[in-house]
């Protein structure tokens, strides 16, 4: 009895130790690796399952890439006709200037605030052009403006707005400001007219002071002065020759 209980020790010892170490390796990976005993159950099940239908739904984010014939050409596929749903992007429909267009120019003047709108055929330069190079184009304009322009005092030239049916520039004119009032002046026997500063001339003459009544002689030769430019164009109506 004393031999078979020996034996009996002899395995359910080195038996239980196993179970036991065995035990604890499976809760220290579950608790170090958790989910790793399902992973291959879920890739052996997926390999089962074959691959997958393409229903087309990811295909969007890479056909977003892509436009017109681009786009069309990978939407037709191998059977040439259009997917289903995909929209055609026109690579022609960036607002520009054409012909068509209308062109408003605003005239500010900058003394005394008014501001005049006519309507003219867009310049040949503006044409084909998109906001970006027309702001461009207007830059270069300031720089180099007409003569035209400048004749009238111009300052520069901005764009208000902008679309492919209307396009508004503003140019402002900046007209050098007169106080009212004059100063009818003798210099080399000629009147000239000055602002009421008397440091800007505002006007040279033809007429000679010595041809003129004597008592305007005298007030001319004491700087003549004139309350406004009707007063003044009434003066010079009369005298000029």
């Amino acid at each position: 009895m004393k031999f078979v209980k020996r034996i009996s020790l002899f395995f359910i010892y080195p038996i239980s130790m196993f179970s036991l170490g065995f035990a604890s390796n499976m809760v220290l990976m579950e608790y170090f690796y958790p989910g790793r005993g399902n992973g291959n159950i879920q890739i052996k099940a997926a390999a089962e399952e074959g691959p997958e239908k393409d229903t087309g739904e990811n295909t969007g984010g890479f056909m977003e890439g892509f436009t017109g014939e681009s786009a069309k050409g990978l939407a037709e596929g191998a059977s040439g006709q259009p997917k289903e749903g995909m929209v055609e992007v026109s690579l022609h429909d960036e607002p520009i200037v054409t012909a068509n267009t209308q062109y408003v120019i605003l005239k500010y003047n900058t003394a005394t605030g008014e501001t005049v709108e006519e309507e003219e055929a867009a310049p040949d330069k503006f044409m084909g052009l998109n906001r970006d190079k027309l702001v461009m184009e207007i830059q270069e304009y300031n720089q180099n403006p007409s003569l035209t322009d400048l004749e009238q005092d111009f300052s520069f030239m901005e764009l208000v707005s902008f679309s492919p049916a209307r396009v508004v520039v503003r140019k402002s004119y900046d007209p050098p400001v007169w106080d009212d009032g004059f100063f009818l002046v003798n210099e080399n026997h000629y009147v000239v007219v000055y602002d009421r500063s008397l440091t800007n001339i505002f006007m040279d003459t033809d007429i000679l002071v010595e041809n003129l009544p004597e008592s305007l002689q005298k007030e001319i030769l004491s700087m003549k002065f004139v309350d406004d430019e009707k007063e003044l164009y009434n003066f010079l109506e009369s005298y000029s020759s």
